[in-house]
């Protein structure tokens, strides 16, 4: 049975004055996926969320959640968090998402629960303003999921966090992911998108690049990782090769594609032919990170 098609975006456009922010973007996010929405500070990541969520309006293009216009029951079942999260300083955990179930009208019963998931349990009767970054972001979180949302909207979830406090997050989304939720999550990190999302659209100044599952990046042919003991012999027999194309060399290991026909085993027998003595030949998938970076020398 197909997945249900959660959110439906068609061409929406946003102007503020002479910057396009959004041009034209469509894009369609269906039951349980991780849908990452991965660009540069300016790409439209955060203005898109703004629309979709009702906080501004699109000057053309339309969308729909769950087949129906956004609206006040709709807006019941998405929990968000966007930019930088803002609650009372001198309210402890409690007490702060005691407010936000006061205003999303539904019970205090899940809040413990919600503070165990999200690793704040044993600090819930702490003044807010005496949590750490991650420790605030965390707390956002466990609000945004106050009356238990069908979808999360995350904008910049680690933005300025840590190693351990990114890794912290990334479990806790990971986790939340399980239960079935559709998480759609905007960030700038090529790493943090790889990691967690099933889906991805590439944003460059308000224009998608590229959506997708993350899974079927480098699904063009195969990403190869090799190095031989003259690396110059090697990249001139690389370039040279009619079915090959140098990605990168970093360290004396090369990146290469082959076209779709083509094998490892192809490979290594047209190097041997060439004189070249290859001692490492690893299948690589090809990473976001050089996906994002093709797309944008494209858009040059």
């Amino acid at each position: 049975m197909p997945s249900e098609t959660v959110l439906n975006i068609h061409g929406i456009v946003k102007q503020f004055g002479k910057i396009k922010a959004v041009n034209k973007l469509q894009l369609e996010v269906k039951t349980a996926q991780i849908f990452g929405i991965l660009g540069p500070n300016g790409s439209g990541k955060t203005t898109t969320l703004s629309m979709i969520l009702g906080l501004i309006q699109p000057n053309q293009g339309s969308f729909e959640w769950f087949g129906q216009p956004l609206s006040p029951a709709i807006l019941k079942r998405i929990g968000s968090i966007l930019e930088t999260p803002l609650f009372y300083p001198y309210l402890n955990a409690i007490d702060n998402l005691k407010i936000i179930a006061d205003i999303k009208e539904t019970t205090y019963d899940e809040i413990p629960e919600l503070l165990r998931m999200t690793g704040l349990f044993e600090r819930r009767h702490d003044a807010f303003r005496t949590y750490s970054l991650g420790m605030k972001q965390r707390l956002a979180i466990a609000a945004a999921m106050i009356g238990n949302p069908d979808v999360l909207i995350l904008d910049e979830p680690t933005n300025g966090l840590d190693p351990q406090g990114i890794a912290d997050i990334r479990a806790m989304i990971l986790t939340i992911a399980k239960q079935g939720k559709t998480i759609i999550l905007a960030s700038h990190l090529l790493d943090e998108v790889q990691k967690i999302c099933t889906h991805v659209a590439v944003l460059q100044k308000g224009v998608c690049l590229y959506s997708g599952s993350v899974e079927a990046i480098g699904g063009d042919g195969v990403l190869l990782e090799v190095s031989a003991e003259d690396t110059d012999l090697l990249e001139k027999e690389i370039q040279s090769c009619a079915w090959t194309r140098l990605h990168e060399q970093r360290n004396g290991i090369l990146k290469v594609q082959l076209e779709k026909a083509y094998t490892p085993a192809d490979l290594n027998a047209y190097l041997i032919e060439k004189g070249v003595r290859v001692n490492h030949l690893n299948t690589a998938k090809k990473s976001l990170e050089t996906h994002f970076l093709e797309l944008l020398k494209q858009q040059a």
